[in-house]
């Protein structure tokens, strides 16, 4: 019998130069399904959270509606969803149900009202309490959470989110217009692993609904956790989903801090998942070295495939010959250069804050320098915007930081075989 999950585990580099201490190594771990397998979709527990503050009145409470309904006309017979409206307080509008009465749901949408007052975190927390009630290994548990304004007391918010993490649901938060804080929708995207949106126009709506919904189905092996057990005085520096989409993973430590436990999300039957360690090496004399001892945990409902556990070593080999050691495996530079070009934004953005328009043009530059290269051209373009912006005004409009933060955290898949040419003279290791 097949085990379901596949894994790939490359360095950055194969060599080592000898006795140098605290060498950078790029460890690049892939997931991916295993096609003999042919696991089909998960079941859905879906929880849709939506603002009805005054400031969502027209439009954006219209066409949130209207997603609201196409995703309810989606659902699959084995798919449970709950509809939470939130402004001062939040109301359950759809207790958790199946789909067998579509039109009811429906109508419970049409008749949303717009109140007053944003106090997210009530909303997020009846969503996660719902779910909760009625979550299970078999089912995906996602959030999706649409704002367009401020909240009040934000560190609930994060909070609940890592209830919501611990409880392994993830939420995916869409925030419109310009007046929202992106950087709490993105903590809380990033700490249960879900993806975090910008929306310019209402229409949006619509489309990135489906999209969620399509990213769900697509689902066939939940509550993958990864271990990485580090070797030799081996130092840990950080852990990151990279595909499909980044997120600083949060990892439970033991062994005296030296395996490190975090849960990775849903695998799709269709899409890896990429996470990328950074680790720094000791002086050794030549010779081999085992870095790290890395596996997966999962199960499959339904194929008989329970608590299993898939595991690689990793090595290293230190050598006197500088010229092996600048030979670079160019697909796993490729990924951990997308994750830098994200600090190079989110650096931009607190350098414009505090008035460092030089730094802040460098740093942009860098990161479109990077996506450019690696193709990821939506987001290069969105980055040339906000440079021309900050030279011509020495700022960065609320709606370009925002619309820079959201994408960067968008990654693109690359293709070894596709890249390797393209990439031969221009690859760059990440700083």
């Amino acid at each position: 019998m097949s085990s379901g999950l596949l894994m790939e585990c490359r360095l950055a580099r194969g060599y080592t130069l000898e006795n140098t201490p605290d060498a950078l190594a790029y460890l690049l771990i892939k997931v991916m399904p295993d096609s003999s397998i042919q696991a089909g979709s998960l079941p859905l527990n879906i929880s849709l959270v939506i603002d009805v503050s005054r400031s969502m009145a027209g439009e954006k409470i219209r066409y949130a509606c209207e997603a609201a309904k196409l995703l309810v006309k989606s659902l699959r017979n084995e798919d449970l969803i709950s509809i939470i409206t939130f402004s001062d307080e939040a109301t359950l509008l759809v207790p958790t149900t199946g789909p067998s009465d579509k039109p009811h749901i429906q109508s419970e949408i049409d008749g949303i009202k717009i109140q007053s007052g944003t106090r997210m975190s009530l909303g997020m927390d009846r969503s996660v309490r719902e779910i909760q009630g009625t979550s299970s290994p078999e089912k995906v548990s996602q959030i999706i959470l649409l704002t367009d304004g401020q909240t009040e007391n934000q560190k609930s918010c994060q909070n609940i989110a890592i209830q919501a993490r611990e409880k392994q649901i993830g939420v995916t938060t869409i925030g419109i217009g310009k007046k929202y804080n992106e950087g709490l929708l993105a903590q809380i995207a990033d700490a249960t692993l879900g993806r975090f949106y910008h929306l310019k126009t209402p229409l949006q709506i619509v489309d990135i609904f489906q999209k969620e919904f399509d990213n769900a189905t697509d689902s066939a092996i939940s509550r993958v956790s990864l271990s990485l057990r580090l070797e030799n005085s081996v130092r840990f520096e950080s852990l990151d989903r990279i595909f499909p989409s980044s997120a600083k993973l949060q990892t439970r430590s033991g062994v005296r801090g030296k395996v490190l436990t975090a849960d990775i999300g849903a695998v799709g039957k269709d899409r890896p998942i990429i996470v990328g360690a950074q680790l720094k090496l000791p002086a050794r004399p030549p010779g081999n070295m085992k870095v790290a001892h890395v596996s997966i945990s999962y199960s499959i409902p339904g194929h008989e495939i329970e608590d299993i556990t898939c595991s690689r070593d990793v090595f290293t080999e230190y050598t006197s010959d500088q010229s092996l050691c600048t030979q670079v495996d160019r697909e796993v530079i490729g990924y951990f250069s997308q994750i830098n070009a994200q600090k190079f934004i989110e650096q931009a953005i607190a350098e414009t804050k505090q008035g460092n328009i030089s730094d802040a043009t460098r740093s942009l530059f860098e990161a479109q320098e990077i996506t450019q290269r690696l193709g990821n051209l939506p987001l290069a373009e969105n980055i040339k915007e906000a440079i021309k912006e900050l030279g011509q005004s020495g700022t960065i409009s609320e709606d370009g930081i925002k619309t820079i933060k959201a994408g960067s955290r968008f990654t693109i898949r690359l293709d070894k075989a596709k890249n390797s040419e393209r990439d031969k003279d221009n690859a760059k290791e990440p700083e």
